[in-house]
């Protein structure tokens, strides 16, 4: 499909997002120069959505999670113990992002994009959406 530099310079981002998906069986919700979005139906009966956005280099991989708190309410021993499991993780970190007016835990991958190849984006994308819904299985069962 061209070297690793090509493959998402330009439009080439489209039509190499629908490769990886196609390679793995994905549907794309949403698609554009810039931005894809998944969604993904877990085991758990919730609904994951990634999106991904392409910057210069660099392509951003998230899936947020259902928890979203005012400034004030962000509980402080949920992200000590988020911040810990990043120490253990190679593939994704968590961290807040501001959506809507709130804060809401996200985990995040940011990867070079000479980097990826179909197996990295499906390992990427499979972390990312497994770890954000046993993260949310887990809140739930507390």
């Amino acid at each position: 499909m061209g070297s690793f530099s090509d493959l998402f310079a330009g439009s080439n981002f489209k039509r190499t997002i629908q490769q990886y998906c196609a390679d793995q069986g994905w549907n794309l919700v949403d698609l554009s120069d810039k931005r894809a979005v998944l969604k993904f139906r877990m085991d758990s009966g919730r609904i994951q959505t990634l999106y991904i956005l392409k910057y210069d280099t660099t392509l951003e991989f998230s899936v947020p999670s259902e928890l979203a708190y005012e400034d004030n309410d962000i509980p402080h021993r949920l992200s000590t113990l988020l911040l810990k499991r990043n120490t253990e993780r190679k593939i994704g970190f968590w961290c807040l992002e501001v959506i809507e007016d709130e804060f809401v835990f996200e985990c995040m991958h940011n990867a070079e994009m000479q980097l990826i190849n179909s197996a990295y984006f499906e390992s990427v994308v499979r972390t990312l959406v497994n770890e954000c819904d046993e993260f949310e299985s887990a809140i739930r069962n507390l």
